[in-house]
Formats: C-alpha cells, structure tokens, sequence
C-alpha cells in the first residue's frame, strides 16, 4: 500500500508498485527537485521510464543507469530525481534494490527494526555516465518494509524542529501493524499531531509492503 499527499495542487513525488513477471515484483519511490508544474512533468517521464524499463531489465542498477542517461539528455531545467527501486523475487524472497540519492528504507525483520544502510549514489538526472549500485538481502515471511520521501522526515513543527528519522523509526518500531494501509495512516497522524498545525511544506509520500510468505 502506498499515499502520496502533495503540498500543492500538483507535487513532485511518486510511488509506483507492480508485477513484472510472476516472479518479480517492482517498488518504487521518488521524489522529483522542484514544486509545480515542471517537478510534476519530470516525474510523469521518471516514472514512465522506470516502468517502460523493468518490462524488459531485471537489475535495477541497470534500469536507474538506462533512465538517467535518457533524463539527462536536455534537461535544460536543470531538475534531478532522488529515487529507491526494489525487485524483489517472490519465489527467492530476495530484494534487489538500488538508491540513487534517496532516504534509506526501514526494514523490520526477525524482531528487528532498523534503516537499510547502505551507500546511496548520485540522483538521477545528475551527471550522465553514472555508475549505480545493486544491493540484496534475504526478507523472510512477515517482514515489512517502509520506503518513504524527504516530506516525512523533514516535517517541520512551529519551533522550526523536523520530525526527523530518529522519531520515525522510534514510531514504526512501537507502532508494528502488518496492516500496511494503517500503518501509514498511523505514521500520518503522528507527523500531524508533531507540526501541530503548521502547513505542509514538502510532498509526504510513503509506501509499506508487508510479505505474507
């Protein structure tokens, strides 16, 4: 299950989720530099591409290098896209994920919850001709996996104070629910009852699977 509320009328981020294959399952998360109408045309291409691409490549690092050399190509505008990708093979349980300048996913699993760490590279639209990395790790039957945007985290209250990563994890590790559309709605609430009325600054967009096994 994935939300997605803009901070205007149109916004910058996207999700996307889909079957490949019978095997291979597609997540995506992203967020576009940028507000209005231009941030909102580049993410409709980013998207696009991204799931044009995976139709026929498996391999996200591949995917990501394939769609940032078509971005970069006339990007007179100057935008760029942070951007999380993960295949995960159903009948494996191995994900597949690639990190193009994004905030890191948090995964729990065996008891454990904590943020995926790895080393993110260079956002899409950046510098054509980059390298990106794949990474893998095992899920197991009743893992979950939070995948979300800068707009949650950088929640900001009336003292200028962001939400910030820490309360996050802290929430979804007091708060596990494997019901994934609550689960949003739970992390929603806390972000609002933390600005207290402060106006949404930054597109807030979350995505949560829950693998049942």
């Amino acid at each position: 299950y994935a939300s997605m509320e803009p901070a205007k009328e149109v916004g910058g981020d996207f999700y996307d989720f889909y079957l490949i294959d019978d095997d291979h399952f597609a997540m995506v998360v992203g967020d576009v530099s940028g507000k209005g109408v231009p941030a909102a045309l580049f993410m409709v291409i980013t998207k696009t591409l991204l799931k044009d691409t995976a139709e026929h490549e498996h391999n996200p690092a591949k995917i990501f290098e394939h769609v940032n050399k078509i971005l970069c190509e006339g990007n007179e505008s100057g935008l760029f896209v942070t951007c999380w990708m993960g295949i995960l093979s159903i009948k494996e349980r191995e994900l597949c994920f690639v990190n193009a300048g994004h905030n890191p996913p948090i995964l729990s699993h065996a008891g454990n919850v904590d943020y995926i760490k790895t080393q993110a590279n260079l956002m899409l639209a950046g510098l054509d001709g980059t390298k990106y990395t794949e990474h893998k790790i095992k899920l197991d039957k009743e893992d979950l996996l939070f995948v979300y945007t800068d707009g949650v985290t950088e929640a900001t209250d009336a003292n200028n104070q962001m939400y910030g990563e820490e309360r996050l994890l802290e929430f979804l590790k007091n708060n596990k629910t494997n019901d994934v559309k609550e689960s949003l709605s739970l992390v929603r609430k806390d972000i609002d009852t933390f600005v207290n009325g402060i106006d949404q600054f930054d597109d807030i967009t979350m995505l949560e699977l829950y693998l049942k096994g």
